[in-house]
């Protein structure tokens, strides 16, 4: 009998068409909860590292001697990596079992983290982090091609909402428990004592994964990945020297220009790579991604604003533990403390928003919360003051994840129920790979608005003027990400202004 994801009547014939019927009393495959678990398991400890290691950066600093411009290539790097390994998820889907790439992804991690507790210099936790990155990068999307390839269509919503969970709440719980787990246990066990959850995420994984269809000997295109990784890493590395040129301006230094050009350079031959990629996989029968899923009008507004709402919760990410340290003198044990509530109460709430999709379709529950959203953003612009208190970043943040972790889940199931099942992978793939993009060019983004604040000021030879600087940038960065947040809430209604049409 048909049947399809249910959505507002704006939702596409043709997306009717391409859906299974399936009872809303169908209850879900105990073996498929535990894979997803497995799978969600590997993501939430890959995605916690992302944001915990933040919290490490004092320590690391003085540790290995080395500066900020260094260190937080320990988190961009990361993501950088992520966001390279991820469009390989629809090869992968395709070409190896699901058992295999998990098994290759449990090894990468439980690798990256064993060499991050033994490391003994910045390029060998550098190397750590690498690894981490690749798979993490393979984990992410396999977990959500489980959900989408297995899942009964009556409970997508429900489980999307479960699987995007990890995504919404990881990076929001990393600074809680890096400040916490610092103070507490060092830095190095922080990584070692994750190794267990990995081991036992394998042994469940390997038992209750299955394989719903054959594999495919498909080709693998080396170029477009060069390509990808050109055009990837040459971004970050723009918007790193535009931070820098601005930071060098505003202090009068004279290599200002040279970064400035540099900047645009880099600028140029990543818009080149990313648009000589998407002419190669037009003309490939099977590249890297289908760049045909971009043809849906709803898909590439609703994929935007998922980017966007990514963006803005890895910058909090970044911005919460360092304006409350570096600006308001907190310790890194209350800097993630501040952040601990509304992470918990998005745990909590994100498959909740995940079922009000099953039961009253995408717009409502998305733009609704997303209006939350920004009325926690709109607290925090209001309340963190100089003369205020660290705590009423909390109230703010507690406002705005309660939103996102109903919106973002939300997001990424009504942009995935507007295009075929045959396009799913690649569709998944755009998704997973612009959110890791969007998490590194978030981190870098708050990370200039609070460099060029503190530009010609030291911690330690005024500390006070440190703190005021980096309290302005703080406010700066509020209202940059305020500007993104409206961004993604326009998106999303553009998206179901397109459904209607469709």
């Amino acid at each position: 009998m048909p049947n399809r994801v249910r959505s507002d009547s704006s939702t596409s014939s043709s997306n009717a068409q391409t859906s299974v019927a399936q009872p809303a009393s169908e209850r879900v495959d105990p073996k498929l909860l535990l894979a997803i678990v497995a799978t969600g398991l590997m993501a939430f400890i890959g995605i916690l590292t992302e944001t915990m290691t933040n919290v490490l950066f004092p320590t690391l600093m003085e540790e290995f001697h080395i500066g900020t411009a260094m260190v937080q290539w320990l988190t961009t790097g990361y993501l950088l990596v992520v966001s390279i390994v991820t469009p390989l998820s629809s090869y992968l889907n395709h070409r190896f079992t699901l058992k295999t790439s998990f098994i290759a992804a449990v090894v990468l991690c439980i690798a990256g983290l064993l060499l991050a507790s033994l490391a003994v210099n910045f390029p060998m936790l550098m190397i750590a982090r690498i690894l981490q990155g690749a798979g993490t990068g393979v984990a992410l999307p396999l977990m959500f091609n489980i959900i989408l390839e297995q899942s009964p269509r009556s409970r997508l919503g429900l489980l999307m909402g479960v699987g995007n969970m990890v995504c919404a709440i990881a990076p929001a719980l990393g600074p809680t428990v890096g400040g916490v787990g610092v103070a507490a246990i060092g830095w190095r066990w922080m990584f070692a004592i994750l190794i267990p959850f990995l081991v036992i995420a394998g042994i469940v994984g390997t038992m209750t994964i299955r394989q719903p269809r054959p594999t495919e000997h498909v080709h693998f295109h080396w170029a477009q990945l060069i390509l990808l990784i050109a055009g990837f890493v040459a971004f970050v590395f723009a918007l790193d020297r535009f931070g820098s040129a601005i930071t060098a301006l505003t202090a009068n230094e004279h290599n200002a220009i040279g970064t400035l050009l540099l900047a645009i350079g880099l600028l140029v031959v990543s818009v080149a790579a990313l648009v000589w990629f998407a002419v190669a996989s037009k003309r490939f029968s099977d590249p890297l991604i289908h760049m045909g899923v971009l043809r849906s009008v709803p898909f590439r507004w609703h994929l935007l604003a998922y980017v966007m709402l990514e963006g803005v919760t890895i910058g909090f990410g970044y911005l919460i533990p360092n304006l409350s340290q570096l600006g308001f003198g907190a310790t890194s044990t209350v800097a993630g403390l501040l952040i601990l509530p509304g992470a918990l109460l998005g745990a909590v709430l994100a498959p909740v928003g995940g079922a009000l999709l099953d039961r009253f379709g995408p717009m409502r529950p998305i733009l609704s919360t997303m209006a939350l959203a920004i009325v926690g953003i709109l607290l925090m612009l209001l309340l963190v003051r100089p003369s205020a208190s660290v705590w009423m970043i909390c109230v703010g943040y507690i406002a705005y994840m309660v939103g996102f972790s109903m919106a973002y889940p939300n997001t990424m199931t009504a942009g995935m129920s507007v295009i075929p099942a045959s396009m799913q992978p690649d569709g998944n793939a755009m998704f997973s790979t612009f959110q890791q993009l969007a998490g590194a060019v978030g981190t870098t983004v708050m990370s200039i608005c609070l460099g060029v604040a503190q530009a010609g000021r030291s911690i330690t030879a005024d500390k006070a003027a440190f703190a005021a600087a980096t309290q302005r940038g703080g406010h700066v960065a509020f209202s940059v990400l305020l500007v993104v947040l409206l961004g993604a809430f326009l998106a999303n209604i553009r998206a179901f202004a397109a459904r209607r049409t469709a």
